[in-house]
């Protein structure tokens, strides 16, 4: 996988760079979801006048997913594109801990230049979501995810609320999804970062509302 990255630093070959537009309904709007693994794992809402297609890699920080806009997502020429994105950025915190801000500041840079590049670039309406947080945490885990990086989630959520303007619309999944410790509620959780499937129904009708009241 390393020696893969180290050739396919974007992992470009995933997903076509040239894409076949000819099946497409050019009735229904295209809304692409577009981020890491927790976009990955998005399903597409059925029965709903809207065509979905996913362009998410898993364990793709915020410099991925920002290499690959162009040959991703503006090959498509989307209307719409769901973006979540961030929280692999903290996983270096564990690595280098004296860098902590230094890797929150750079996500948060990233994050404001996928924005600008799908607003102004492409004319596209994004809706940007808040980074889930976490679900509860063992001891064991703590040692690769301290606290810190659950702080940064905070920080960088406030700072993505405050992108939103007239083309910017914020879902902000992490208030959606969290307890009263702040907490992915078990009922939504598969693991410490994802989701089950109830957690991405509960998400798509807060989606659904959004995209019907365009």
């Amino acid at each position: 996988m390393t020696e893969s990255l180290g050739l396919d630093p974007y992992e470009l070959s995933t997903y076509p760079t040239n894409p076949d537009l000819s099946k497409r309904d050019l009735n229904k709007p295209l809304v692409v979801f577009f981020g890491d693994s927790r976009a990955v794992a998005w399903p597409a809402i059925a029965n709903i006048p809207f065509e979905f297609i996913n362009r998410g890699i898993n364990g793709q920080t915020t410099d991925q997913v920002l290499g690959r806009l162009s040959a991703h997502v503006a090959s498509l020429s989307p209307q719409i594109v769901v973006v979540q994105v961030g929280v692999n950025d903290l996983r270096d915190f564990a690595a280098f801990p004296n860098q902590s801000q230094n890797i929150v500041n750079k996500c948060k840079q990233n994050i404001q230049k996928i924005v600008d590049r799908l607003t102004q670039e492409l004319k596209a309406t994004v809706i940007l979501t808040t980074i889930f947080p976490t679900s509860e945490l063992s001891p064991s885990i703590r040692a690769y995810w301290p606290e810190e990086a659950d702080r940064a989630i905070i920080e960088i959520n406030q700072f993505i609320k405050s992108l939103k303007s007239d083309r910017v619309i914020i879902l902000d999944a992490a208030t959606l999804l969290a307890d009263e410790r702040g907490k992915v509620r078990q009922i939504y959780s598969r693991d410490i970062l994802h989701l089950n499937s109830q957690g991405y129904t509960m998400l798509n009708d807060e989606l659904l509302k959004i995209l019907t009241n365009k």
